[in-house]
Order: structure tokens, then sequence, then C-alpha cells
């Protein structure tokens, strides 16, 4: 008697998963005459790397456009916005500030913090964008239609800056009071500047305060010593004098952007009209 043997059955996915790896390796060995595989390019350095949304700067010089002198409610009312801002930037090795939407700071990088009030008015300037040697730069346009609007604030104000390097682990940069508590637990070191935009006077200059290191008391004051100067630019004692505080960069690119940007502002002076 003839000894039957069983098959075993052969599953359906064999044969599709032989023509699968088989393919795999005819690319594999097709590609290897020009192996290594060129490195793509990313946008990895953050100098370079697109930083859209507001962008604050030291207080730049403007003029009044006015028949009289006019009394700081005439100023103020051609300022007609409001608005309070936190613009967080990493530090690099250079000195320069990338600003972006990075929330939270990690161990062995140095961030800066700005919490801005500012009462202004948004000019538009257009700009000529130009490329050298893969950097772009920006410039103030002279024609009609400019391939660029940048909106400009100008103003008065008030502003908070925290320099900062995280030690360890991770911080929340959008919180200030939480900053604080993180300096009091020797998790970051750094410094905090209070600075007035275009506001003085001798009852302001009083109240600012002095911190020499960041913690939860200091950044309390400070805020406390804002709110209250805040509270005193209507006053006759005050001395208003707009100055441009920011600046929307909606041209990406990194700080050389704006740096060129800043330039061709200096070159040429900024009015205000007031009436």
């Amino acid at each position: 008697m003839r000894r039957l043997h069983s098959v075993r059955p052969v599953h359906p996915v064999q044969p599709l998963l032989s023509v699968v790896l088989a393919l795999l390796l005819a690319t594999l060995l097709a590609g290897c005459s020009s192996w290594p595989m060129p490195v793509p390019k990313t946008p990895g350095d953050p100098q370079l790397a697109p930083s859209y949304g507001y962008h604050p700067i030291d207080p730049l010089p403007v003029r009044l456009k006015s028949e009289a002198t006019p009394s700081n409610t005439k100023i103020l009312d051609a300022l007609p916005d409001e608005t309070m801002r936190i613009a967080i930037g990493q530090i690099q090795a250079n000195g320069g500030i990338t600003f972006g939407p990075a929330k939270a700071g990690v161990a062995g990088n140095s961030y800066v913090v700005v919490l801005d009030y500012v009462k202004f008015e948004t000019k538009s300037f257009g700009v000529d964008i130009s490329v050298s040697d893969g950097k772009k730069t920006a410039s103030l346009s002279a024609r009609k239609s400019p391939p660029v609007i940048v909106p400009v604030y100008v103003g008065v104000g008030l502003r908070l800056t925290a320099n900062i390097t995280v030690n360890e682990g991770s911080v929340d940069l959008g919180n200030l009071f939480a900053l604080g508590a993180a300096a009091q637990a020797k998790q970051v070191s750094g410094t905090l500047v209070v600075q007035t935009l275009g506001i003085s006077g001798e009852s302001v200059s009083t109240i600012i305060p002095m911190p020499s290191e960041i913690n939860a008391s200091t950044i309390q004051n400070a805020i406390m010593a804002l709110g209250a100067i805040k509270a005193k630019i209507y006053d006759t004692g005050t001395r208003i004098n707009p100055r441009v505080v920011g600046v929307y960069n909606n041209l990406g690119g990194g700080q050389e952007t704006i740096n060129g940007f800043i330039s061709s502002l200096l070159e040429q002076a900024q009015y205000l009209e007031v009436r």
C-alpha cells in the first residue's frame, strides 16, 4: 500500500512577499553605482531658517509731524492700538537671535524671552528682497509696487526681557512665573531687563526696578513696576516720544534679514503724524 505524504499548503502572502523582496533587492543593486547617496539639504541652521511673526527690536527714532507742540493726549491718540505680546528667541553661537514658535527651553541652550506692552500705529513699508551667497537681505523699496509689504509698529510701550541659559531639564519659556520658579531652583540662570519704549520722566525713572538676577520675586516686582508706569503715560509730567518698537517678519530668513531691514529704517527718517 502506497503511503501518502501530506503537502503543506502555500500561504497566499508568501509569493507576494518574495516578489516585493526581489524588487527591493534589484532597486538597491541598481543604485550601488551612485552610493553614497547625497545628503539632502535642510534648513538646519537656525540663522537661515524662516522666522515669521512678531520681532521686537531696540527702539528706533521717530519724528513727529504736527503744526504745534502736541500734548501727550494727542500723541497717544495718534496711536490707536494696544497689545501685549510675548516673543521667544534662541540665541545662536554668533550672538544672533532667531525668534520663532518655540515654547520650551532645553538644557545647554540660551534664550531671550521678551514681554511687550505697546500702544502703537501700524505702518506699512515696501521691501525689496535680494539673495547673495544663499543669504537673504531686505531693504526699503522705492518702487510703487514692491514685492513685499512689511508691517512696522510705531508707538510707545514697556518691555520686560529675560536672557536665560537652561542648565538642566526642560523649561516652559512662555510662562514668566514658571521661569522665575525654575531660576530659584537653579534650573536656569540669566538676567532680567526692564525697559521703557518712548516713555520717560522723573516719576517713571523712580519706578523702574534694578533687578540683579532672575527669580520669582524679581519677575513679580518687574511686572508690578510696568503696571505702575503704564498708569502714568497720560500724566503731564510724563514725556512721550514714539519709537519704532517692532516688526512683523513676513520676510522669512534669519537675523540677517531683519538686520538689513532695520538698517534701511535707520537710513531714512521715520515720521508719525499727530493732528
